[in-house]
């Protein structure tokens, strides 16, 4: 039994380092200098939207749950963070048994499923709000400059 424990906790351990070293470029990144970037590039957004979208009821509604998916993003990436750390103190730990490892996976992923709904909802409102070009030219500014995986490992502390 306790051969099966280690094997599963190894098993983990090596699947969450490459997810971990996977995230781990960014912390080449100063994080004064990417919450800088981040916050010009924000407001370079904000400038975009109120240009794309011309009813200014719908560009501030527009902004406000964009503001909330960023808020959303970092939120997760913090979560993914607390996770991460715990299931490599779990996987150090002799002690552990493998029912504590799978309610902190099994709690992880009722989370994570959590965030991805209520992300997808706000993507509904988002759509909703405005036209499909204004979304095309929105959507294209997010992922080249927003960028918002990089921007979540930043958020989350990476």
């Amino acid at each position: 039994m306790k051969l099966n424990h280690l094997f599963s906790l190894s098993v983990i351990c090596i699947a969450m380092s490459v997810v971990i070293g996977c995230a781990s470029r960014s912390r080449d990144v100063n994080p004064d200098e990417a919450k800088a970037q981040q916050a010009e590039i924000q407001a370079e957004f904000q400038s975009l939207i109120a240009k794309e979208i011309e009813d200014p009821t719908r560009a501030k509604a527009f902004a406000d749950l964009s503001a909330k998916q960023s808020e959303l993003i970092s939120q997760h990436a913090a979560s993914v963070q607390q996770y991460s750390e715990r299931l490599k103190a779990m996987s150090l730990d002799y002690s552990a048994e493998r029912e504590e490892l799978e309610k902190l996976i099994q709690d992880y992923n009722v989370e994570r499923r959590r965030a991805q709904a209520e992300f997808l909802a706000l993507m509904g409102k988002m759509k909703a709000t405005v036209t499909q070009k204004e979304w095309e030219k929105l959507a294209r500014f997010e992922l080249k400059k927003l960028n918002p995986r990089t921007l979540s490992y930043i958020a989350g502390g990476y």
